[in-house]
């Protein structure tokens, strides 16, 4: 024998597995970083996207690097709130992935079997733009600076070539254009 529920216990009932449902399709909540397991370490690297703590703040890696204390170089900048880590891991992750993608070898090409750094299909040579200090630069990107050519082995904001330890730049001295100067 079914009986009828009174119409306001029907409601809460319906309301409870409306509300059930709805909760089962949402996402986990995002997890909060732990400022213990979080701290910055002088000898580690941080790739582009790395959240750590330190003396009371919350800092995120502009670019990859070894050890940059948070708060004093342009490196790190400061975040607002406690960054969420799950979420940040997998960016540094997929990031780090889309690197790893650009090999060494970007702006090299074949010609008549010889491979010449910054030579078109067509064999023009063509020289990289100088380097500017405003722009972000990823693994393989080719610049002049002081006359040379440089290539970023590591992605960079601002770094000078030439100028950085860890070194973010590495010279070219293969390039076409630097043989008719």
């Amino acid at each position: 024998m079914i009986r009828s529920i009174p119409g306001n216990a029907h409601s809460f009932f319906c309301l409870v597995l409306v509300l059930l449902a709805a909760g089962l399709s949402l996402p986990a909540a995002a997890e909060p970083c732990d400022p213990e397991e979080s701290k910055w370490v002088p000898s580690r690297y941080y790739p582009a996207g790395s959240a750590v703590f330190h003396k009371g703040n919350w800092y995120e890696s502009r670019e990859l690097h070894q050890g940059l204390e948070p708060g004093i170089t342009f490196d790190w900048k400061e975040l607002d709130s406690v960054p969420d880590c799950e979420g940040r891991k997998q960016a540094v992750e997929q990031s780090q992935t889309e690197e790893g993608q650009q090999g060494p070898e970007a702006g090299t090409s074949q010609t008549a079997g010889k491979s010449k750094r910054g030579e078109t299909a067509s064999g023009m040579c063509v020289r990289p733009d100088p380097w500017l200090f405003s722009k972000s630069y990823t693994v393989g990107s080719l610049a002049t600076h002081g006359g040379q050519i440089w290539e970023a082995i590591r992605p960079t904001n601002g770094d000078m070539p030439g100028m950085n330890k860890p070194p973010r730049w590495k010279l070219v001295e293969d390039h076409c254009s630097m043989e008719r100067q």
